[in-house]
Protein backbone atom coordinates (compact mmCIF):
# COMPACT_ATOMS: atom_id res chain seq x y z
CA UNK A 1 0.00 0.00 0.00
CA UNK A 2 1.76 3.13 -0.89
CA UNK A 3 2.30 6.32 1.05
CA UNK A 4 0.70 9.15 0.41
CA UNK A 5 -0.34 12.20 2.25
CA UNK A 6 -4.66 12.30 1.31
CA UNK A 7 -4.69 16.25 2.19
CA UNK A 8 -7.63 15.97 4.44
CA UNK A 9 -9.02 18.85 5.75
CA UNK A 10 -8.49 19.62 9.38
CA UNK A 11 -5.31 17.95 9.65
CA UNK A 12 -2.39 19.71 11.05
CA UNK A 13 -0.29 17.92 8.84
CA UNK A 14 -2.14 17.71 5.74
CA UNK A 15 -3.88 21.04 5.58
CA UNK A 16 -2.34 22.92 2.99
CA UNK A 17 1.02 20.93 3.45
CA UNK A 18 2.98 24.65 3.95
CA UNK A 19 5.21 23.08 6.66
CA UNK A 20 5.98 20.45 4.36
CA UNK A 21 7.96 22.57 1.97
CA UNK A 22 11.70 21.54 1.21
CA UNK A 23 11.05 18.53 2.84
CA UNK A 24 13.13 15.60 0.73
CA UNK A 25 11.10 12.58 1.59
CA UNK A 26 7.73 14.68 0.78
CA UNK A 27 6.99 12.08 -1.73
CA UNK A 28 5.44 9.38 -1.78
CA UNK A 29 6.06 9.46 2.41
CA UNK A 30 3.17 10.22 4.76
CA UNK A 31 6.38 10.23 7.24
CA UNK A 32 6.75 14.51 6.20
CA UNK A 33 3.14 14.88 7.14
CA UNK A 34 3.07 16.03 10.26
CA UNK A 35 6.14 18.26 9.83
CA UNK A 36 3.71 21.28 10.70
CA UNK A 37 3.48 20.20 14.29
CA UNK A 38 7.73 21.36 13.70
CA UNK A 39 6.56 24.62 12.83
CA UNK A 40 4.35 25.09 15.87
CA UNK A 41 1.24 25.78 13.73
CA UNK A 42 -0.56 24.81 10.42
CA UNK A 43 -3.62 25.89 9.26
CA UNK A 44 -6.92 23.93 8.79
CA UNK A 45 -8.81 23.87 5.34
CA UNK A 46 -10.98 26.92 5.63
CA UNK A 47 -8.46 29.11 7.21
CA UNK A 48 -9.38 28.35 10.58
CA UNK A 49 -5.95 28.32 13.16
CA UNK A 50 -5.10 25.25 14.91
CA UNK A 51 -2.39 24.79 17.48
CA UNK A 52 0.02 22.14 17.03
CA UNK A 53 2.98 20.09 19.12
CA UNK A 54 5.25 22.43 20.47
CA UNK A 55 9.22 21.96 21.72
CA UNK A 56 8.87 22.22 25.36
CA UNK A 57 11.41 19.55 26.22
CA UNK A 58 15.24 20.38 27.47
CA UNK A 59 17.82 17.66 27.98
CA UNK A 60 16.86 17.05 31.84
CA UNK A 61 13.50 16.25 30.69
CA UNK A 62 14.21 13.91 27.63
CA UNK A 63 16.40 12.04 29.76
CA UNK A 64 13.87 11.56 33.05
CA UNK A 65 11.14 10.43 30.29
CA UNK A 66 13.72 7.42 28.44
CA UNK A 67 15.07 6.56 32.22
CA UNK A 68 10.93 6.68 33.23
CA UNK A 69 9.97 4.39 30.64
CA UNK A 70 12.87 2.18 31.39
CA UNK A 71 12.48 2.58 35.50
CA UNK A 72 9.40 0.59 36.00
CA UNK A 73 7.83 -1.69 39.02
CA UNK A 74 8.28 -4.39 36.55
CA UNK A 75 11.71 -3.96 36.34
CA UNK A 76 11.83 -5.34 39.81
CA UNK A 77 10.63 -8.46 38.84
CA UNK A 78 12.54 -8.39 35.65
CA UNK A 79 16.04 -8.06 38.39
CA UNK A 80 14.64 -11.65 39.75
CA UNK A 81 14.02 -13.38 36.48
CA UNK A 82 17.65 -12.21 35.69
CA UNK A 83 18.64 -14.21 38.98
CA UNK A 84 16.76 -17.11 38.10
CA UNK A 85 19.68 -17.58 35.28
CA UNK A 86 22.85 -16.64 37.04
CA UNK A 87 24.45 -18.42 40.27
CA UNK A 88 24.98 -15.95 43.54
CA UNK A 89 25.55 -12.36 43.44
CA UNK A 90 26.37 -12.18 39.92
CA UNK A 91 22.50 -10.62 38.11
CA UNK A 92 24.96 -7.59 37.85
CA UNK A 93 27.14 -8.83 35.26
CA UNK A 94 23.87 -9.87 33.29
CA UNK A 95 22.66 -6.23 33.35
CA UNK A 96 26.39 -5.13 32.48
CA UNK A 97 25.94 -7.35 29.43
CA UNK A 98 22.53 -5.82 28.55
CA UNK A 99 23.69 -2.33 29.36
CA UNK A 100 26.39 -2.28 26.67
CA UNK A 101 23.62 -3.68 24.00
CA UNK A 102 21.60 -0.98 24.82
CA UNK A 103 24.47 1.29 23.91
CA UNK A 104 24.33 -0.06 20.74
CA UNK A 105 20.31 0.33 20.74
CA UNK A 106 21.05 4.00 21.27
CA UNK A 107 23.11 4.43 18.85
CA UNK A 108 20.90 2.91 16.07
CA UNK A 109 17.90 4.73 17.16
CA UNK A 110 20.09 7.93 17.20
CA UNK A 111 20.79 7.41 13.39
CA UNK A 112 17.00 6.66 12.63
CA UNK A 113 15.52 9.42 14.37
CA UNK A 114 18.27 12.06 12.93
CA UNK A 115 16.89 10.71 9.59
CA UNK A 116 12.82 10.88 10.43
CA UNK A 117 12.78 13.25 13.53
CA UNK A 118 9.16 12.83 13.64
CA UNK A 119 6.44 11.45 16.03
CA UNK A 120 5.60 9.21 13.54
CA UNK A 121 9.48 8.36 12.87
CA UNK A 122 9.72 4.21 13.87
CA UNK A 123 6.97 3.77 11.19
CA UNK A 124 9.13 5.91 8.80
CA UNK A 125 12.25 4.42 8.72
CA UNK A 126 10.10 1.19 8.69
CA UNK A 127 9.19 1.92 5.87
CA UNK A 128 11.71 2.85 3.87
CA UNK A 129 13.56 -0.45 4.52
CA UNK A 130 10.62 -3.01 4.78
CA UNK A 131 7.87 -1.82 3.24
CA UNK A 132 4.53 0.15 4.45
CA UNK A 133 2.31 -2.26 5.52
CA UNK A 134 4.84 -4.77 7.37
CA UNK A 135 6.43 -1.19 8.82
CA UNK A 136 2.66 -0.69 10.05
CA UNK A 137 2.06 -4.16 11.74
CA UNK A 138 5.24 -4.33 13.17
CA UNK A 139 4.79 -0.51 15.26
CA UNK A 140 1.07 -1.22 16.30
CA UNK A 141 2.62 -4.32 17.85
CA UNK A 142 5.49 -2.94 19.41
CA UNK A 143 3.00 -0.31 20.43
CA UNK A 144 1.35 -2.61 23.03
CA UNK A 145 4.58 -2.97 24.85
CA UNK A 146 3.36 0.25 26.59
CA UNK A 147 0.14 -0.92 27.83
CA UNK A 148 1.48 -3.83 28.97
CA UNK A 149 4.11 -2.61 31.07
CA UNK A 150 1.30 0.01 32.29
CA UNK A 151 -0.80 -2.87 33.27
CA UNK A 152 1.54 -5.19 34.92
CA UNK A 153 3.08 -1.98 36.73
CA UNK A 154 -0.63 -1.27 37.80
CA UNK A 155 -0.68 -4.80 39.33
CA UNK A 156 2.62 -4.94 40.94
CA UNK A 157 1.85 -1.66 42.62
CA UNK A 158 -1.40 -2.37 43.68
CA UNK A 159 -0.21 -5.89 45.01
CA UNK A 160 2.50 -4.17 46.99
CA UNK A 161 0.14 -1.75 48.88
CA UNK A 162 -2.31 -4.35 49.47
CA UNK A 163 0.66 -6.54 50.83
CA UNK A 164 1.75 -3.80 52.93
CA UNK A 165 -1.14 -1.56 54.24
CA UNK A 166 -3.31 -4.86 54.51
CA UNK A 167 -6.14 -3.98 52.22
CA UNK A 168 -8.58 -5.44 49.67
CA UNK A 169 -8.00 -5.65 46.01
CA UNK A 170 -10.65 -3.46 45.05
CA UNK A 171 -9.01 -0.26 47.21
CA UNK A 172 -5.64 -1.39 45.79
CA UNK A 173 -7.30 -1.02 42.58
CA UNK A 174 -8.60 2.30 43.57
CA UNK A 175 -5.09 3.40 44.36
CA UNK A 176 -4.24 2.26 40.93
CA UNK A 177 -7.00 4.54 39.03
CA UNK A 178 -5.91 7.46 41.03
CA UNK A 179 -2.55 7.51 39.76
CA UNK A 180 -3.39 6.36 36.25
CA UNK A 181 -6.02 9.45 36.27
CA UNK A 182 -3.02 11.88 37.97
CA UNK A 183 -0.62 11.00 35.03
CA UNK A 184 -3.40 11.74 32.68
CA UNK A 185 -4.26 15.21 34.08
CA UNK A 186 -0.76 16.08 34.32
CA UNK A 187 -0.31 14.88 30.53
CA UNK A 188 -3.54 16.56 29.21
CA UNK A 189 -2.46 19.93 30.93
CA UNK A 190 0.51 19.71 28.14
CA UNK A 191 4.17 19.08 27.71
CA UNK A 192 5.72 20.84 30.03
CA UNK A 193 3.63 20.05 33.01
CA UNK A 194 4.16 16.61 32.57
CA UNK A 195 7.80 17.05 31.56
CA UNK A 196 7.84 18.69 35.22
CA UNK A 197 6.04 15.68 36.87
CA UNK A 198 8.54 13.51 35.11
CA UNK A 199 11.42 14.86 36.36
CA UNK A 200 10.73 15.15 40.28
CA UNK A 201 9.18 11.48 40.11
CA UNK A 202 11.87 9.94 37.75
CA UNK A 203 15.21 11.70 39.66
CA UNK A 204 13.51 10.98 42.92
CA UNK A 205 12.97 6.94 42.46
CA UNK A 206 16.13 6.80 40.90
CA UNK A 207 17.93 8.45 44.03
CA UNK A 208 15.78 6.02 46.27
CA UNK A 209 16.69 3.12 44.43
CA UNK A 210 20.60 3.64 44.98
CA UNK A 211 20.73 4.70 48.61
CA UNK A 212 18.61 1.49 49.83
CA UNK A 213 20.27 -1.22 47.00
CA UNK A 214 23.86 0.34 49.00
CA UNK A 215 22.53 -0.09 52.63
CA UNK A 216 21.32 -3.48 52.08
CA UNK A 217 24.34 -4.48 50.25
CA UNK A 218 26.58 -3.13 53.29
CA UNK A 219 23.88 -3.41 55.95
CA UNK A 220 23.09 -6.76 55.56
CA UNK A 221 26.43 -9.15 56.90
CA UNK A 222 26.46 -11.78 54.37
CA UNK A 223 29.66 -12.42 52.37
CA UNK A 224 28.66 -12.26 48.55
CA UNK A 225 28.64 -15.36 46.75
CA UNK A 226 30.50 -15.58 42.71
CA UNK A 227 29.91 -12.08 41.86
CA UNK A 228 31.75 -12.90 39.09
CA UNK A 229 30.20 -15.92 38.00
CA UNK A 230 27.67 -15.28 34.85
CA UNK A 231 28.37 -18.47 33.48
CA UNK A 232 27.29 -20.77 36.42
CA UNK A 233 24.35 -22.33 35.03
CA UNK A 234 26.17 -22.79 32.01
CA UNK A 235 26.26 -20.79 28.54
CA UNK A 236 21.93 -21.09 28.23
CA UNK A 237 21.60 -19.67 31.53
CA UNK A 238 24.07 -16.70 30.58
CA UNK A 239 21.63 -16.02 27.42
CA UNK A 240 18.72 -15.93 29.28
CA UNK A 241 20.07 -13.68 31.93
CA UNK A 242 21.18 -11.15 29.17
CA UNK A 243 17.80 -11.35 27.67
CA UNK A 244 15.74 -10.61 30.71
CA UNK A 245 18.48 -8.06 31.35
CA UNK A 246 17.63 -6.15 28.21
CA UNK A 247 13.99 -6.19 29.29
CA UNK A 248 15.37 -3.96 32.21
CA UNK A 249 16.35 -1.18 29.53
CA UNK A 250 12.85 -1.80 27.62
CA UNK A 251 11.11 1.56 26.12
CA UNK A 252 13.87 3.63 26.89
CA UNK A 253 13.93 4.10 23.04
CA UNK A 254 10.67 5.47 22.80
CA UNK A 255 11.59 9.03 23.93
CA UNK A 256 12.25 9.47 19.80
CA UNK A 257 8.33 9.24 19.52
CA UNK A 258 9.26 13.21 21.31
CA UNK A 259 10.97 14.33 18.73
CA UNK A 260 8.70 16.99 17.36
CA UNK A 261 8.45 18.51 21.18
CA UNK A 262 12.45 18.26 22.59
CA UNK A 263 13.91 21.99 22.01
CA UNK A 264 16.48 21.25 19.99
CA UNK A 265 17.36 17.48 17.60
CA UNK A 266 20.73 16.95 19.49
CA UNK A 267 18.28 16.90 23.04
CA UNK A 268 17.19 13.15 22.09
CA UNK A 269 20.15 12.01 21.00
CA UNK A 270 21.73 12.87 24.22
CA UNK A 271 19.03 11.35 26.17
CA UNK A 272 19.28 8.37 24.40
CA UNK A 273 22.90 8.03 25.56
CA UNK A 274 22.55 8.89 29.11
CA UNK A 275 19.59 7.07 29.69
CA UNK A 276 21.09 3.85 29.68
CA UNK A 277 23.99 4.87 31.82
CA UNK A 278 22.02 5.80 34.67
CA UNK A 279 20.03 2.53 34.15
CA UNK A 280 22.94 0.62 34.90
CA UNK A 281 24.46 2.02 37.72
CA UNK A 282 20.48 2.08 39.44
CA UNK A 283 19.84 -1.56 38.21
CA UNK A 284 23.24 -3.05 38.48
CA UNK A 285 23.19 -2.08 42.10
CA UNK A 286 19.67 -3.24 42.68
CA UNK A 287 20.51 -6.66 41.50
CA UNK A 288 23.69 -7.04 43.40
CA UNK A 289 21.88 -6.09 46.63
CA UNK A 290 18.89 -8.43 45.55
CA UNK A 291 20.84 -11.70 44.99
CA UNK A 292 22.92 -10.38 48.39
CA UNK A 293 19.97 -9.72 50.60
CA UNK A 294 16.88 -11.65 49.32
CA UNK A 295 16.58 -15.56 49.12
CA UNK A 296 15.69 -16.19 45.85
CA UNK A 297 13.16 -19.08 46.74
CA UNK A 298 11.65 -15.97 48.38
CA UNK A 299 12.06 -13.58 45.94
CA UNK A 300 11.35 -15.77 42.78
CA UNK A 301 7.19 -15.92 42.54
CA UNK A 302 6.47 -12.95 44.33
CA UNK A 303 4.72 -9.80 42.97
CA UNK A 304 6.93 -7.57 45.13
CA UNK A 305 10.18 -8.74 45.76
CA UNK A 306 11.27 -4.59 46.39
CA UNK A 307 9.62 -4.70 49.67
CA UNK A 308 11.64 -7.83 50.40
CA UNK A 309 14.44 -6.38 49.87
CA UNK A 310 13.50 -3.14 52.28
CA UNK A 311 12.66 -5.28 54.71
CA UNK A 312 16.05 -7.08 54.64
CA UNK A 313 17.89 -3.44 54.69
CA UNK A 314 16.20 -1.74 57.29
CA UNK A 315 13.02 -3.45 58.87
CA UNK A 316 9.51 -2.57 58.35
CA UNK A 317 10.64 1.34 57.91
CA UNK A 318 12.73 -0.15 54.73
CA UNK A 319 9.76 -2.00 53.43
CA UNK A 320 7.61 1.38 53.73
CA UNK A 321 10.57 3.31 51.82
CA UNK A 322 10.24 0.52 49.18
CA UNK A 323 6.12 1.12 49.33
CA UNK A 324 6.47 4.73 48.53
CA UNK A 325 9.48 4.08 46.16
CA UNK A 326 6.93 1.79 43.91
CA UNK A 327 4.42 4.26 44.23
CA UNK A 328 6.47 7.06 42.83
CA UNK A 329 7.51 4.54 40.24
CA UNK A 330 3.86 4.62 39.11
CA UNK A 331 4.01 7.71 38.64
CA UNK A 332 7.49 8.01 36.59
CA UNK A 333 6.08 5.02 33.96
CA UNK A 334 2.64 6.42 33.73
CA UNK A 335 3.46 9.54 32.56
CA UNK A 336 6.50 8.74 30.76
CA UNK A 337 4.07 6.02 29.09
CA UNK A 338 1.48 8.59 28.21
CA UNK A 339 3.70 11.15 27.05
CA UNK A 340 5.26 8.86 24.41
CA UNK A 341 2.73 6.91 23.61
CA UNK A 342 -0.01 9.38 22.92
CA UNK A 343 2.52 11.17 20.38
CA UNK A 344 3.07 8.10 18.25
CA UNK A 345 -0.47 7.71 18.22
CA UNK A 346 -1.28 11.45 17.27
CA UNK A 347 1.39 10.80 14.43
CA UNK A 348 -0.63 7.71 13.22
CA UNK A 349 -4.10 9.05 13.25
CA UNK A 350 -2.43 12.57 11.36
CA UNK A 351 -1.77 9.72 8.87
CA UNK A 352 -4.73 8.35 7.99
CA UNK A 353 -3.95 5.01 9.98
CA UNK A 354 -5.68 5.22 13.33
CA UNK A 355 -9.27 6.95 13.49
CA UNK A 356 -8.96 10.92 13.02
CA UNK A 357 -10.00 11.43 16.47
CA UNK A 358 -7.06 10.90 17.71
CA UNK A 359 -5.21 13.51 16.55
CA UNK A 360 -7.41 15.80 17.76
CA UNK A 361 -4.98 18.27 20.05
CA UNK A 362 -6.20 20.66 22.80
CA UNK A 363 -5.11 24.24 23.53
CA UNK A 364 -2.47 22.52 25.23
CA UNK A 365 -1.39 21.17 22.06
CA UNK A 366 -1.70 17.64 23.91
CA UNK A 367 -3.64 14.73 21.90
CA UNK A 368 -5.79 14.97 24.83
CA UNK A 369 -8.45 11.61 23.30
CA UNK A 370 -5.26 9.67 22.36
CA UNK A 371 -3.92 9.99 26.28
CA UNK A 372 -7.41 9.10 27.53
CA UNK A 373 -7.59 6.16 25.79
CA UNK A 374 -4.47 4.73 26.90
CA UNK A 375 -5.21 5.35 30.42
CA UNK A 376 -8.70 3.96 30.07
CA UNK A 377 -6.59 1.15 28.41
CA UNK A 378 -4.23 0.81 30.94
CA UNK A 379 -6.85 0.23 33.31
CA UNK A 380 -8.71 -2.46 31.87
CA UNK A 381 -5.63 -4.50 30.85
CA UNK A 382 -4.50 -4.04 34.68
CA UNK A 383 -7.60 -5.13 35.74
CA UNK A 384 -7.20 -8.36 33.63
CA UNK A 385 -3.66 -8.75 35.35
CA UNK A 386 -5.49 -8.52 38.73
CA UNK A 387 -7.78 -11.57 37.52
CA UNK A 388 -4.93 -13.60 35.94
CA UNK A 389 -1.94 -12.48 38.22
CA UNK A 390 0.14 -13.09 34.88
CA UNK A 391 2.43 -10.61 35.53
CA UNK A 392 5.32 -13.01 35.10
CA UNK A 393 4.44 -13.64 31.28
CA UNK A 394 4.18 -10.07 30.70
CA UNK A 395 7.81 -9.71 31.31
CA UNK A 396 8.70 -12.26 29.15
CA UNK A 397 6.19 -11.21 26.51
CA UNK A 398 8.12 -7.56 27.14
CA UNK A 399 11.52 -8.72 26.49
CA UNK A 400 10.64 -10.91 23.24
CA UNK A 401 9.27 -7.19 21.81
CA UNK A 402 11.85 -5.59 22.85
CA UNK A 403 14.50 -7.89 21.76
CA UNK A 404 12.40 -8.03 18.33
CA UNK A 405 12.21 -4.03 17.71
CA UNK A 406 15.99 -4.02 18.42
CA UNK A 407 16.86 -6.32 15.50
CA UNK A 408 14.43 -4.30 13.20
CA UNK A 409 16.16 -1.07 14.54
CA UNK A 410 19.48 -2.69 13.00
CA UNK A 411 18.09 -3.88 9.95
CA UNK A 412 17.04 -0.24 9.18
CA UNK A 413 19.86 1.21 9.55
CA UNK A 414 21.47 -1.55 7.46
CA UNK A 415 19.22 -1.08 4.62
CA UNK A 416 19.08 2.91 4.87
CA UNK A 417 22.47 2.97 4.52
CA UNK A 418 22.63 2.30 0.71
CA UNK A 419 19.52 3.44 -0.12
CA UNK A 420 18.76 6.80 2.18
CA UNK A 421 20.70 9.57 1.01
CA UNK A 422 19.63 12.18 3.70
CA UNK A 423 21.92 14.17 6.20
CA UNK A 424 22.30 12.02 9.42
CA UNK A 425 22.85 14.39 12.16
CA UNK A 426 24.23 10.86 14.15
CA UNK A 427 26.55 8.55 12.09
CA UNK A 428 27.28 5.25 13.42
CA UNK A 429 30.46 3.94 13.11
CA UNK A 430 31.50 1.01 11.92
CA UNK A 431 27.70 0.47 10.90
CA UNK A 432 27.68 -2.88 8.61
CA UNK A 433 29.57 -4.68 11.19
CA UNK A 434 27.73 -3.34 14.33
CA UNK A 435 24.14 -3.93 12.94
CA UNK A 436 24.79 -6.99 11.62
CA UNK A 437 26.06 -8.31 14.78
CA UNK A 438 23.39 -6.22 16.65
CA UNK A 439 20.68 -8.22 13.87
CA UNK A 440 22.01 -11.63 15.47
CA UNK A 441 22.33 -11.23 18.81
CA UNK A 442 19.17 -9.78 19.66
CA UNK A 443 17.00 -11.87 17.07
CA UNK A 444 18.65 -14.70 19.16
CA UNK A 445 17.70 -13.15 22.85
CA UNK A 446 14.19 -13.04 21.35
CA UNK A 447 14.26 -16.27 20.60
CA UNK A 448 15.57 -16.66 23.87
CA UNK A 449 12.61 -14.88 26.31
CA UNK A 450 9.73 -16.11 23.89
CA UNK A 451 10.64 -19.53 24.51
CA UNK A 452 11.52 -19.19 27.96
CA UNK A 453 9.07 -20.68 31.07
CA UNK A 454 9.14 -17.54 33.70
CA UNK A 455 7.42 -19.52 36.32
CA UNK A 456 9.98 -22.60 35.88
CA UNK A 457 13.33 -21.15 34.59
CA UNK A 458 14.24 -24.70 33.82
CA UNK A 459 11.82 -25.49 31.40
CA UNK A 460 10.41 -24.47 27.91
CA UNK A 461 7.28 -22.71 27.24
CA UNK A 462 6.05 -21.15 23.82
CA UNK A 463 3.85 -18.98 25.45
CA UNK A 464 5.94 -15.62 25.40
CA UNK A 465 6.44 -15.90 21.78
CA UNK A 466 2.22 -17.13 21.15
CA UNK A 467 1.42 -14.50 22.59
CA UNK A 468 3.51 -11.78 20.83
CA UNK A 469 2.46 -13.96 17.20
CA UNK A 470 -1.25 -13.07 18.41
CA UNK A 471 -0.70 -9.66 18.87
CA UNK A 472 1.07 -9.47 15.51
CA UNK A 473 -1.74 -11.27 13.99
CA UNK A 474 -4.19 -8.83 14.85
CA UNK A 475 -2.11 -5.99 13.98
CA UNK A 476 -1.09 -7.51 10.52
CA UNK A 477 -5.28 -8.04 10.33
CA UNK A 478 -5.87 -4.40 11.11
CA UNK A 479 -3.31 -2.91 8.51
CA UNK A 480 -4.78 -5.01 5.85
CA UNK A 481 -8.25 -4.44 6.77
CA UNK A 482 -8.93 -1.57 8.72
CA UNK A 483 -6.19 0.86 7.25
CA UNK A 484 -7.51 0.90 3.72
CA UNK A 485 -10.66 2.01 4.76
CA UNK A 486 -9.55 4.91 7.40
CA UNK A 487 -7.40 5.86 3.54
CA UNK A 488 -9.86 5.55 1.43
CA UNK A 489 -12.39 8.05 3.67
CA UNK A 490 -9.55 10.86 3.89
CA UNK A 491 -9.61 10.71 0.37
CA UNK A 492 -13.08 11.18 -0.23
CA UNK A 493 -12.99 13.49 2.76
CA UNK A 494 -10.35 15.45 0.68
CA UNK A 495 -11.56 15.28 -2.81
CA UNK A 496 -15.64 16.78 -1.04
CA UNK A 497 -13.48 20.07 0.39
CA UNK A 498 -12.03 20.95 -3.20
CA UNK A 499 -13.99 24.14 -4.07
CA UNK A 500 -16.31 22.93 -7.02
CA UNK A 501 -16.48 24.43 -10.71
CA UNK A 502 -18.64 27.12 -11.36
CA UNK A 503 -21.11 25.87 -14.26
CA UNK A 504 -20.17 26.81 -17.80
CA UNK A 505 -21.63 30.28 -18.37
CA UNK A 506 -24.15 30.93 -21.35
CA UNK A 507 -22.28 32.01 -24.89
CA UNK A 508 -21.56 35.84 -24.99
CA UNK A 509 -21.97 36.23 -20.83
CA UNK A 510 -17.94 36.65 -20.27
CA UNK A 511 -18.30 39.37 -23.14
CA UNK A 512 -21.13 41.39 -21.64
CA UNK A 513 -20.32 40.91 -18.28
CA UNK A 514 -17.74 43.10 -17.07
CA UNK A 515 -14.92 42.23 -14.94
CA UNK A 516 -15.05 43.27 -11.50
CA UNK A 517 -12.46 43.33 -8.46
CA UNK A 518 -10.50 40.50 -8.05
CA UNK A 519 -11.50 39.67 -11.77
CA UNK A 520 -10.13 42.59 -13.06
CA UNK A 521 -6.75 42.12 -11.63
CA UNK A 522 -6.02 38.51 -12.13
CA UNK A 523 -7.65 37.88 -15.49
CA UNK A 524 -6.77 38.63 -19.00
CA UNK A 525 -8.49 39.42 -22.17
CA UNK A 526 -8.77 35.55 -22.65
CA UNK A 527 -10.38 34.97 -19.28
CA UNK A 528 -8.49 32.46 -16.65
CA UNK A 529 -7.25 29.32 -17.96
CA UNK A 530 -8.14 26.52 -15.70
CA UNK A 531 -5.71 25.23 -13.15
CA UNK A 532 -4.69 21.51 -12.55
CA UNK A 533 -3.24 19.91 -9.00
CA UNK A 534 -0.94 17.41 -8.99
CA UNK A 535 -3.22 14.73 -9.77
CA UNK A 536 -4.09 16.59 -12.94
CA UNK A 537 -7.58 17.51 -12.20
CA UNK A 538 -8.75 20.81 -12.92
CA UNK A 539 -8.94 23.24 -10.14
CA UNK A 540 -10.90 26.91 -9.92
Amino acid sequence: MAERTTGQPGSASQAGSASQAGSASQAGSASQAGSASQAGSASQAGGRPIVGLRRGLGLVSATATSVGLAFAAIDYLAVVSVAAYVVGDSAWLAVLVAGFLALLVAAVFSELNGLYPSAAGIRLYMSKAMGAKTALSVTFTYMTTIVLVIAADAFIIGAAIQHSLHEPPALAYLWIAVLVGIATVANVMGVRMAGRLQDAVTYTVLASTVVLSLVAIFHVSKPFRTPFDLFGHGPHGAVEAIAFGVFIYAAFEWVTTTAEEVRTPSVTTKALFIAPGIMFVVMALLAFAMGHAVPYHSAHGSPYPQLLLGRAALGEVGELWMLATTVLTALNTFNGGFLTASRFIYAAARDDTLPRPFAKLNLKAVPWVAVVTLGSASLAVAALVFATHGWLLLVAVGSTLEAAIYACGCWCVLVLRSREDRERPFRLRFARPLTVAGLVIFALLGLASGLSDPSHPNRISGAPLGMVVAMGVLATSYVWWVVPRLRAKALARAHAARPRRRPPRPEGAQASRPASGSEALFEGPLGREPRQDEEGNEGP
